[in-house]
């Protein structure tokens, strides 16, 4: 048998200040788990309590954030919604609290910056060259695919994103960085390495390695899928050394970002840059628009990080 609830009347905006990370915290142990048992035995309350503390968010913010029945309990449309701001509040506050602590033990801001892995090391340089000159922050500085740093840069599980440009978000400001093209990775005794530029229609019938995921994989398999050219079915991978390995072994050549390619061993490949069209990657720094008034001197720091890696991924 299903309960049903009436919805509560909308409130002003402003009531919404009368919700605790607390109630919050029942909010998304209850969308977690689907069932107010569970969600009351994680939050360590009775039932009652996490029943009242949902009825009183409800009440706030005017709608029905869930739909109950005996055995089932699911979001609405508008809990779905507010999902992902309340996860959001919950993340922020959660690194509001170390912050204070570490302020207080320490006299530092925290910044969070995330990066794509091809932009670590860049990232790295700058950050050391920053700490010696913001003795007031203490930055941590953690990789990931693109995806995954979006993911954390919505949640407020990180402050500042450098990775690829995809498709555009709001809520999110991005600054241009640099553009890095495309590179053929292929065997040295390979017919396609005595070029000094190929277009991309010279790697027709070609067995081509691809990444199965990652920003890598998304922008080659849509320029190879727009040159009419087909991936390997037998050679897949999912990290740069797994390529230039296969490459290097003659079983097949490949497609990188020049940026991927620093640092590596390529003795037993050529690195061929691709036109026809010329195709590259954007890699950005992106932070959430509210950052400004979120953590100012996060906001603050990006005019500092722009250029600074600007000048570590030009050379």
């Amino acid at each position: 048998m299903s309960e049903t609830l009436t919805a509560p009347a909308p409130r002003p905006a402003a009531r919404t200040q009368a919700i605790s990370l607390r109630q919050l915290r029942f909010f998304s142990a209850l969308a977690d788990t689907g069932n107010f048992s569970r969600a009351a035995e994680r939050m360590i309350v009775s039932q009652p309590a996490l029943s009242a503390g949902i009825r009183q968010i409800e009440e706030h913010l005017g709608v029905r954030l869930f739909e109950r029945s005996t055995h089932h309990v699911s979001l609405t449309d508008a809990g779905a919604a507010f999902l992902p701001h309340a996860l959001r509040l919950l993340k922020t506050a959660d690194n509001a609290f170390v912050d204070m602590s570490d302020v207080a033990a320490r006299g530092k801001a925290v910044i969070r910056i995330g990066a794509i892995p091809s932009v670590v090391p860049a990232a790295a340089a700058v950050v050391a060259q920053l700490s010696g000159r913001c003795d007031d922050v203490s930055f941590h500085l953690s990789d990931g695919k693109n995806d995954t740093l979006f993911g954390s840069l919505r949640s407020g599980a990180l402050d500042i994103v450098v990775g690829v440009l995809g498709r555009t978000e709001d809520g999110l400001e991005a600054t241009l960085i640099a553009e890095d093209e495309m590179l053929l990775v292929a065997p040295k005794d390979h017919p396609l390495s005595a070029s000094s530029t190929l277009p991309w229609s010279a790697l027709e019938g070609s067995e081509i390695v691809h990444f199965v995921g990652g920003s890598i994989g998304e922008l080659s398999a849509a320029a190879m899928r727009q040159n009419n050219l087909t991936l390997s079915t037998r050679y897949k991978v999912d990290q740069v050394s797994s390529l230039l390995g296969l490459a290097g072994s003659g079983l097949a050549v490949g497609v990188l970002p020049r940026l991927y390619t620093r640092g590596l061993d390529t003795d037993r490949v050529r690195l061929v840059p691709l036109v026809q069209p010329q195709i590259k990657r954007k890699l950005m720094l992106f932070h959430r628009t509210k950052l400004h008034d979120e953590h100012p001197r996060a906001a603050a720091l990006c005019a500092l990080l722009v250029p600074a890696l600007r000048d570590q991924l030009a050379v």
